[in-house]
């Protein structure tokens, strides 16, 4: 099969997964990389030498943000979701430059198609609209096409972050039931390589959700691996799954950001087994499963 997309565009070079996207784009070699970043970003970029960085314009304009893409193939958005209409903007401009695939930051740790995580979570709903009119303009610009990759969980960003609820510091575990419920996480170098897939097999990738993953594992079998690793006995405090939901809802909708983490949280923990999947791309992207205790080993130490 013909590879077409040699020239790719990067939103969030900086953030904690565009810079392993960057350095993966650049390591392999195949791709010429322009960094896209705002004029108001004081952000150090890697591998300047090797790729070109252009500025736009803090207001996402579809105009100049079309202009500028110009010439690429195309576009990695890898930056916070939070501000839909920034996606959209970015998309629109895609597709009238006459991008080839659009990538969009889809990356998270839910399905956003879910019901329960759009009710739960309302920028999962808004996540779902980016998917929605990424098909709509796929459809009206034949040349145009879109990918979207849902990862699960950060796994390693998730534990030093204390995101997935294991504080490393401290050696204690934030269950959920009886912690045997497996979900799909993966480390953001198997997030990245993956996108790199998506670029190197655009027919089998075209207009479509995919899931990957770099293990399904319990929080049980995350709690094991982290004790055999920092040679310690970790305290494990268990909450109710269904309560805990409860209790950081209402928090959530009284304004509390950090309750809406923990949803997040919880909803990936126990329902995000992509193994089972419809659009579970594993053997279509030629990815493998990673060794657990080894990420675990390179996340913490």
């Amino acid at each position: 099969m013909t590879v077409t997309i040699r020239t790719i565009a990067l939103l969030g070079a900086s953030g904690e997964l565009g810079s392993v996207i960057l350095d993966s784009l650049i390591t392999d070699g195949s791709f010429h990389v322009t960094v896209l970043q705002r004029a108001s970003s004081k952000s150090k970029l890697a591998h300047k030498d090797n790729l070109k960085i252009v500025q736009f314009d803090d207001d996402f304009a579809i105009d100049q943000l079309a202009n500028l893409l110009k010439g690429q193939d195309a576009v990695i958005a890898a930056f916070r979701p939070s501000d839909v209409d920034q996606q959209l903007r970015l998309a629109e401009a895609a597709a009238e430059a006459g991008v080839k695939r659009f990538m969009p930051a889809d990356f998270g740790s839910c399905d956003s198609s879910s019901a329960r995580a759009q009710e739960l979570v309302p920028l999962f709903k808004r996540k779902t609209q980016v998917r929605q009119r990424l098909q709509e303009l796929a459809e009206s610009h034949p040349n145009f096409s879109w990918t979207s990759l849902v990862c699960g969980h950060f796994f390693d960003w998730g534990l030093r972050e204390n995101f997935l609820h294991f504080n490393i510091a401290e050696r204690t575990a934030d269950i959920l039931d009886d912690g045997t419920m497996k979900s799909s996480q993966s480390t953001l170098g198997q997030i990245a390589k993956a996108a790199i897939r998506v670029f190197q097999r655009e027919e089998v990738t075209r207009n479509k959700v995919l899931f990957i993953q770099s293990f399904c594992v319990s929080q049980v079998e995350v709690l094991k691996a982290l004790e055999k690793v920092t040679s310690a006995q970790w305290t494990a405090k268990h909450f109710d799954s269904g309560q805990f939901i409860k209790e950081n809802k209402q928090k959530a909708d009284g304004g509390d950001k950090q309750a809406v983490e923990d949803l997040v949280f919880a909803l990936g923990a126990i329902d995000g087994d992509w193994t089972t999947r419809d659009g579970f791309a594993m053997h279509e992207l030629g990815l493998e499963d990673e060794d657990l205790e080894t990420a675990v080993r390179k996340a913490i130490l």
